[in-house]
């Protein structure tokens, strides 16, 4: 009887493998693949509609000289840093402010206001982004209503705005979902410890300091590695704001470059170059994220 059992359950074991199994081919095909050839493909030579020739590092040793990948890098860093500083935090003080409303029929509304806008396609706010910064836009009606036509340029065509123009795109910079996600957390911190917190005498901001954030650092971390993420692999903004990284080399970013040297220029060896090298980038920030908090974590244990 026991073994029929266990045929049983290992029969249950393969049907289920079974139906997992087209899920793991079409991953297979349509992601590990493509990455495992692009990783290859980097250490080669290979323009569209030639065979690829084996030239080891030579793609990594023309990036360290190339001006553009050098100028769309220090843009990065720039972007990376106001994501990080602005982007990051904005959606947890909206969160903090859902969290404090009085009655639950507050904190919906509230939610409704910040998730509502999850609807609209990312391209509509960035066209939407470019007709505000246009001769004619919102920008620059409101400098002549005011009496400030003198600061009138052209905020994505001037080598000394275009990038700040970028940034601020998507102001006021408060996300549904990362709002959503700092909000779980704050849902989350047991009532007993706030009501300890309150007994305490903790003011709002002690209670943010010394309770919110300890207790809401996965929720850091995880948002961190996303904002991350999407700046270091995103491109379409700059793209549909300014077209090819103007003027000059004000706006690039290395995923422009590498669409650029891989679907204009026919240089997909070299584009794979500059896909290994982001890759690699993000998977050092991500450890050293995880580790520096981990590290956090055990010192706030303390010994036992």
């Amino acid at each position: 009887m026991r073994r029929n059992g266990r045929s049983g359950r290992s029969g249950d074991g393969w049907r289920g493998w079974l139906f997992v199994l087209p899920t793991l081919v079409l991953l297979c095909v349509f992601c590990y693949y493509p990455a495992a050839f692009a990783l290859r493909m980097a250490f080669a030579r290979w323009d569209i509609g030639g065979q690829p020739q084996w030239v080891g590092a030579a793609h990594f040793v023309t990036l360290m000289r190339d001006p553009v990948f050098i100028a769309g890098a220090k843009n990065l860093l720039r972007l990376l840093a106001f994501a990080l500083c602005v982007g990051l935090w904005m959606p947890l003080l909206a969160a903090e402010l859902i969290f404090h409303a009085a009655t639950e029929r507050r904190r919906y509304l509230l939610r409704a206001v910040f998730v509502v806008p999850m609807v609209v396609p990312l391209i509509v706010v960035w066209l939407v982004w470019r007709g505000i910064y246009s001769d004619a836009g919102a920008v620059t009606a409101f400098l002549e209503l005011v009496g400030k036509g003198h600061w009138i340029r052209g905020w994505l065509s001037d080598p000394d705005t275009a990038l700040g123009a970028l940034m601020f795109v998507g102001f006021p910079f408060v996300s549904g979902f990362p709002m959503l996600i700092y909000y779980a957390g704050l849902s989350n911190i047991s009532e007993s410890v706030l009501d300890a917190a309150r007994i305490d005498g903790a003011s709002t901001l002690g209670a943010f300091r010394h309770v919110h954030l300890p207790m809401i650092r996965p929720q850091v971390r995880l948002l961190a590695i996303l904002t991350v993420l999407g700046v270091v692999q995103g491109y379409e903004a700059v793209y549909v704001l300014t077209g090819d990284g103007g003027p000059g080399y004000c706006t690039m970013v290395p995923g422009l470059y590498m669409y650029q040297n891989g679907f204009s220029y026919g240089k997909m060896g070299y584009a794979s170059a500059i896909g290994l090298v982001m890759f690699v980038a993000i998977l050092a920030f991500t450890l050293g994220v995880q580790r520096y908090l981990r590290g956090e974590a055990e010192e706030g244990r303390g010994p036992r």
